[in-house]
């Protein structure tokens, strides 16, 4: 159990630091005086670093399913089936003929909805815990409406589409952070019986 927490927890780390790297470069791009070569520069430089992100994550979300095996069945498949969306959305994105950030948002949609309902699932199991539960079920909601805003995004300007992908990346690295510092506290009757 504890080692299946470590997995998860490295993911979550890899995870958070690719996040936090993209938000500081989308800053940074934005930063820079708006002229239309510039733009399409940045987009291409974002767009090369979401595909890389995906395909990076999604190798190691591969690795992790591994690790995991057949006999943990669940996260075998969700691993699994969560590396190769990753995987072939930066695929897509770096072989796409057209490099947008409306694109991006378009393909960083799934990835929100999916994290919101994994927050969601994990509150379910969470009934004696009630402030983590509401907790992850704001989380879960906030991202299930970030994956709406950003198939939204699709038809905004590329500036409203740069912010809006800034602050999903907040968003989520701010949800994922306690994650990462969440310390299992053995149970009582578990340290009776050792």
């Amino acid at each position: 159990m504890r080692y299946d927490f470590g997995l998860h927890r490295l993911l979550l780390s890899m995870m958070v630091t690719l996040l936090i790297l993209f938000v500081i470069g989308l800053f940074y791009l934005n930063a820079t005086p708006g002229e239309e070569h510039l733009e399409v520069v940045v987009s291409l430089i974002l767009v090369i670093a979401v595909a890389a992100i995906f395909v990076y994550m999604g190798i190691a979300e591969g690795i992790i399913a591994f690790y995991f095996g057949i006999k943990h069945r669940r996260e075998f498949i969700f691993y699994l089936l969560l590396g190769l969306l990753s995987v072939s959305s930066g695929l897509y994105l770096a072989i796409s003929q057209t490099e947008s950030l409306q694109r991006i948002s378009l393909i960083v949609s799934p990835h929100a909805f999916l994290f919101g309902l994994a927050e969601l699932r994990m509150a379910r199991h969470l009934e004696r815990h009630p402030k983590e539960r509401r907790a992850l079920i704001v989380c879960g909601a906030c991202e299930l409406a970030s994956g709406v805003a950003l198939v939204w995004g699709s038809i905004l300007p590329s500036n409203r589409v740069a912010e809006l992908l800034g602050g999903v990346a907040v968003l989520t690295t701010l949800q994922l952070i306690p994650l990462l510092f969440y310390r299992e506290i053995p149970r009582k009757a578990e340290t009776e019986t050792s």
